[in-house]
């Protein structure tokens, strides 16, 4: 039997907003930083939105539901723009939310310097139709934008990276959010476009190379307690690594990590998945998990076709 706090939970929110925002100055500040984007410019071309992680899975999602991704708007996310594929799919939409990828490239000593020129060279070269850039609001005035913008086919927007909102109502956040006020903490780039999904108005979205299986690939080096772990893309098997914290067999080591620290950060990263599916259900959107292989539970399993 549904709870009556749970229907409470449906309707009594949109109603306390309705009649709240008519009483109330909607420009007013949140306690936030100023609104620095027009993303809610951009207007989706059809009803459902393709998240596509990097996943393993993709290869088998790409295997018998191409043409089917293919005819929806679709986001993608990191190095996508490497692969055959992104002149194949041809996405809408392009979320880059790591601050790695915003580095000053030419005093950069972290050791993204050639992951940040190889995602640049790709996207520079290959995108021949209008793409949608979506990035950090820090982001602003950084190498890889300045370089970026000159191909008059990617159009760059900016989303208000912060993530923090003090207030116990989950509605007051979820305005917030809706007016691209605060965004969801990127715990994972895929929470970002599950936000930018919802934020959009696309009724339904579709994930699908989300496997989020980070856990299963943790390690513990039994002599001298070095945490490390193995990650895998769908573009390759083992992630090809030059750090000298890397061991084929265990991974890369997360150097300046404790244990609890690490499981507790993925955790927070599913904890967000189930926010925003409250989200969605309170925007009226359905989130679907359309992954072969996946650790996101919060949304229904659902096949994109």
């Amino acid at each position: 039997m549904v709870k009556i706090k749970e229907i409470l939970c449906l309707f009594v929110p949109p109603v306390f907003i309705i009649l709240k925002n008519k009483f109330k100055n909607r420009n007013k500040p949140l306690e936030t930083k100023e609104l620095v984007s027009t993303i809610g410019d951009i207007i989706p071309t059809r009803e459902k939105l393709v998240v596509i992680g990097n996943g393993p899975s993709l290869n088998d999602s790409f295997k018998g539901q191409k043409d089917t991704i293919k005819e929806n708007d679709c986001i993608v996310v990191n190095r996508f723009c490497e692969t055959d594929y992104y002149v194949e799919i041809k996405p809408k939409f392009y979320l880059l939310a790591d601050p790695a990828y915003f580095i000053t490239i030419d005093n950069d000593t972290s050791g993204y310097k050639d992951i940040v020129n190889g995602f640049v060279d790709s996207i520079m070269n290959k995108t021949t139709w209008d793409i949608n850039l979506i990035v950090p609001s820090f982001a602003k005035g950084c190498d890889l934008i300045n370089v970026v913008e000159k191909n008059n086919y990617i159009h760059v927007f900016f989303y208000n990276s912060t993530n923090v909102y003090k207030t116990n109502s989950s509605q007051m956040k979820y305005e917030a959010w809706d007016n691209n006020l605060i965004a969801p903490p990127a715990q994972t780039c895929l929470n970002t476009c599950v936000w930018l999904g919802v934020f959009l108005r696309y009724k339904e979205i579709y994930l699908i190379g989300a496997d989020t299986s980070f856990l299963e690939y943790l390690r513990v080096n039994q002599e001298t307690n070095d945490i490390y772990i193995k990650s895998s893309h769908f573009y390759q098997d083992e992630e090809v690594s030059t750090s000298n914290y890397y061991e084929a067999s265990k991974g890369e080591k997360m150097v300046g990590w404790t244990l609890h620290g690490l499981i507790y950060a993925y955790g927070k990263m599913f904890e967000d998945y189930y926010d925003l599916e409250k989200y969605a259900r309170y925007k009226g959107v359905k989130i679907y998990n359309a992954s072969e292989y996946s650790w996101i539970n919060v949304f229904e399993r659902k096949k994109l076709k």
